[in-house]
């Protein structure tokens, strides 16, 4: 794709998956922040566009590890959800919890500005986190397969036993924004995940894990909000 200043940085990390690596160096949100120009963004952080778009253009395909799903089945970019996201973060989030109590209980009164404010976020994000799970695996996920299917078959749009599927969609992106923030804040408590000097083996897996989670999260949200969501809302009319 051709890229220009008012091109929406969610729609370049969509058609070019390997973006992701110039918005991560230069800390530029694409998923919940994604529907903003490149020159909006640009200007906010002080970069030059232009040199973004050539560091984005010098880029090859395959960069990221992430496949083009602007037009995959809606059936594969569930399935590549609950497989790449959904599975491994019912590992990671009660892992993480429990490392971050220990540093917390063992270090914490050393860093008082990173613990227990630190816990206490991710404890909150690995509640929202479980609870979104569930709403879209047992709602939402198999309202757009049985879309797909009866659109495949000819058949009228399907019918949601929940009303216009805007009103699910919105509310999944607005747990998405709580997500966001709840990152943003552990990013912002733990000094941008660097480890203090003399940090145990704990505190270092801790803070590599958290930085891990959202970098996927990121992935995870902009697959959804700005892949998946606007195709099903156009499909279901």
């Amino acid at each position: 794709m051709d890229i220009t200043p008012q091109t929406h940085v969610a729609e370049i990390v969509t058609h070019n998956p390997a973006a992701t690596k110039v918005f991560y160096r230069h800390g530029i949100d694409f998923c919940c922040g994604g529907k903003r120009p490149l020159s909006e963004v640009c200007a906010e952080r002080r970069l030059d566009p232009d040199q973004v778009r050539r560091e984005i253009e010098s880029l090859s395909p395959g960069d990221a590890g992430e496949r083009d799903w602007s037009e995959a089945p809606l059936s594969a970019i569930v399935d590549h959800i609950l497989e790449r996201y959904h599975a491994p973060l019912r590992e990671e989030l009660p892992r993480l919890t429990e490392m971050a109590e220990k540093v917390a209980r063992v270090h914490g009164s050393k860093f008082p500005e990173m613990f227990p404010a630190l816990a206490a976020r991710l404890r909150e994000l690995r509640q929202e986190l479980e609870l979104h799970m569930v709403k879209e695996e047992r709602v939402l996920f198999p309202y757009v397969v049985t879309l797909e299917r009866s659109l495949n078959e000819g058949r009228p749009p399907a019918r949601a036993p929940f009303g216009p599927v805007e009103g699910p969609i919105s509310v999944m992106e607005a747990e998405h924004d709580d997500a966001g923030r709840l990152l943003e804040e552990m990013r912002r408590l733990s000094g941008g995940y660097q480890p203090p000097e003399g940090a145990c083996g704990t505190f270092r897996a801790l803070f590599s894990g958290l930085e891990a989670l959202e970098k996927e999260m990121h992935l995870h949200v902009h697959l959804e909000n700005n892949v998946l969501f606007p195709r099903v809302v156009a499909l279901a009319g």
